[in-house]
């Protein structure tokens, strides 16, 4: 069964980019193709009816679900980027290009470029750390090709990711074993290979443990968690009488960790990477204060908190910095990496949209204030980890002329724990 030990019938190895049995992008850049996908395979059964409900997460296939940074790219360019003095990686959810894929493919294209002719000295993203539904509507495994592996050809570098709600929701009837197995089968694979679905792209399957798991990396750390198959007015969720407590159970042994290793001088930036948000004011999405609590308690016991926290799932760009226990966190959602229907944000007093910054409170009562969204353009994030900083951009895609803008930015003081918002710039 693939995605969790053993070798799919479909799978043959191809050339790789990775000593390690890797491949990435194609070996020479394409055009895009997306007007001549299959008109069923755009409106990927748009019709099929479903209500979401709770499903088990599979298991891993390896524990602890620890990943290497170098297990996929290698000592050498472990070593290139430790010398560089920092990692660059890009992060955005809610990708599958269904009903319009060229705002998909625009997005998939300026990400790709940011890594053309790019060394690790002069800024190259490592990797994308994808944020959640990366096929829609179901997450079948027919629609990899149209919304994963061809809208990212080009993208020479690692995709990890969590899944998000489309990706694990069933529908009646569907012909898998296991909500999620279409994911495993092409992010959780024990060694990496070319899957049927792939097609003529050369990138091959990711080696991830389990569909949550630690990216252990230069710089950082990343704890990716699957929050379920909720959608729209529902919350998110990663534990439950359905969903189990394993998952939990990871996130405080890994909390657990990074506060031992930071007890002992490694000053790694600690992310959390899960699809539905802790915070939105999306029109067409909830915040989820359930699981912030479950992730809150976890933190509280292993005396550690995230140094930023990544979503998906509401289709906008969304920043806030949470104080807790006087440190600043910001909370960051990228859900417009490339489905057609962005969100709206919610209006305020009066019928109209907030001007941030905006303060309040969390539910728990801590600080917490709206700095920036975007609610009318794609684009994706690039974060840059340093020893002492963590800067992250939020940068928009024209899909017209392909022009790159950075409508907000911050840095993190990873010492400090303070956020300051940069100038706007283009």
């Amino acid at each position: 069964m693939i995605g969790r030990g053993a070798p799919s019938s479909n799978a043959q190895p191809v050339g790789t980019t990775s000593a390690l049995g890797f491949a990435f992008g194609n070996p020479h850049p394409t055009p895009d193709d997306y007007n001549t996908l299959d008109p069923k395979d755009v409106f990927a059964d748009a019709n099929i009816k479903s209500t979401p409900s709770p499903e088990p997460v599979p298991p891993p296939w390896r524990t602890p679900p620890v990943l290497a940074f170098s297990d996929v790219l290698g000592a050498d360019i472990l070593s290139q980027i430790q010398q560089s003095g920092r990692i660059v990686f890009h992060a955005v959810g809610d990708t599958g290009g269904i009903k319009q894929p060229s705002d998909q493919f625009a997005v998939a294209d300026a990400m790709s470029a940011d890594l053309a002719g790019a060394t690790y000295a002069a800024g190259r993203p490592a990797f994308f750390f994808h944020l959640g539904d990366v096929v829609y509507y179901y997450g079948q495994e027919r629609y990899y090709y149209d919304q994963f592996y061809d809208p990212y050809r080009d993208y020479d570098a690692p995709i990890f990711a969590v899944p998000g709600n489309h990706d694990g929701v069933l529908f009646p009837g569907e012909p898998v074993k296991y909500s999620l197995e279409p994911f495993c089968n092409n992010f959780c694979t024990a060694t990496s290979m070319h899957h049927v679905v792939a097609q003529g792209c050369a990138r091959t399957t990711m080696t991830q443990p389990g569909v949550y798991f630690t990216l252990d990396a230069p710089f950082v750390k990343i704890i990716g968690l699957y929050s379920n198959t909720s959608e729209g007015a529902t919350q998110g969720l990663i534990s439950g009488p359905k969903v189990g407590p394993a998952q939990l159970a990871f996130l405080q042994s890994q909390l657990q960790t990074a506060a031992a290793q930071r007890a002992k001088n490694d000053r790694r930036a600690l992310v959390i990477a899960v699809h539905h948000p802790p915070f939105t004011g999306s029109g067409s999405h909830t915040p989820n204060p359930a699981m912030l609590a479950d992730i809150d308690a976890a933190c509280q016991k292993a005396g550690i908190y995230p140094d930023v926290v990544l979503s998906g799932h509401a289709h906008l760009y969304e920043r806030y910095t949470r104080t807790v226990a006087g440190r600043q966190i910001p909370y960051v959602v990228g859900g417009n990496g490339g489905y057609f229907n962005l969100s709206g944000f919610k209006p305020g007093a009066g019928g109209k949209q907030p001007k941030p910054p905006v303060k309040g409170t969390d539910a728990a009562g801590n600080p917490l204030t709206l700095e920036s969204f975007a609610d009318k353009l794609y684009g994706y994030l690039r974060l840059t980890v340093t020893p002492g900083t963590l800067s992250c951009e939020f940068v928009s895609v024209d899909k017209a002329t392909g022009k790159k803008t950075v409508p907000d930015a911050f840095n993190l003081n990873l010492a400090a724990h303070q956020v300051t918002s940069r100038p706007r710039a283009s």
